[in-house]
């Protein structure tokens, strides 16, 4: 499973966000502590390796290679792997605080907040040393930047409806523009999975995020692992829409 990959499982949770929402059954304990659990592994894997880069040291645990292009500096990589991860982290948090919501619980609201906090702060550590540091090339920085801009554009859009529902703006990278997609552009009819909207999203989202280069790198196992956990959140009724069926998400396990 490919990096870019993610960006998919962000839009498919976000396509059955009402499934999941609505769905009778609690989410299981035992898939959120899975979250939860590599979540936390990852954030001190990308902890020690900004560390690490911080100091001069190279990253030399093979285990943290994983996923690093070897023609791109290492903050490099590791930032793509950061603001990748954070557009799938963020859709998740705000479709599982809206389980809570919608059942009246406030089961999940402190763990997914914990684990987006953390996401928030390794995400500005990683781009503070990209954009202050001296490793990069300018068109590096630029790159870095374009995807940051990407990945927020495209987070505000897949969860504008779901934020917009149950009054959860402050998980928008930009109040304003989420709002303007949920009033102006899209509705809870729209979206639904089925509907060929997608079909544009998917295109959207291939073109911004492409597989190849650095978001082609292969997933590190914690990300793997979380990836599961959410799909695997996913009531049977969501079924396989044919507007997923040549998504990248078929491959996930190749």
């Amino acid at each position: 499973m490919k990096l870019a990959y993610l960006t998919e499982l962000a839009a498919l949770t976000s396509a059955h966000g009402h499934l999941l929402i609505e769905q009778p059954q609690r989410l299981s304990s035992t898939l959120l502590g899975d979250f939860y659990v590599q979540s936390r592994n990852r954030f001190n894997r990308w902890q020690r390796n900004l560390n690490d880069l911080e100091q001069g040291v190279t990253i030399q645990d093979p285990l943290h290679l994983i996923g690093l292009n070897p023609v791109r500096p290492p903050i490099q990589s590791i930032t793509e792997q950061i603001l990748i991860n954070d557009l799938l982290n963020r859709v998740w948090t705000v479709v599982a605080i809206c389980i809570d919501r919608h059942r009246q619980e406030n089961r999940v609201q402190r763990l997914m907040s914990n684990v987006f906090g953390g996401h928030l702060m390794i995400r500005h550590r990683a781009l503070s040393l990209c954009f202050n540091g001296k490793s990069l090339s300018r068109e590096q920085v630029i790159l870095i930047n374009q995807l940051r801009a990407s990945t927020e554009r495209w987070s505000d859009l897949l969860c504008s409806v779901m934020m917009g529902r149950f009054d959860l703006w402050e998980y928008a990278h930009d109040k304003t523009r989420a709002q303007e997609f949920f009033q102006d552009r899209f509705d809870q009819s729209t979206m639904q999975p089925r509907n060929q909207v997608w079909a544009l999203i998917l295109a959207g989202l291939r073109h911004s995020f492409p597989d190849e280069d650095g978001l082609g790198a292969p997933l590190h196992d914690d990300d793997r692992q979380i990836a599961r956990a959410i799909l695997h959140s996913f009531p049977e009724r969501a079924g396989n829409p044919a507007i997923w069926s040549d998504s990248m998400l078929s491959k996930a396990e190749k």
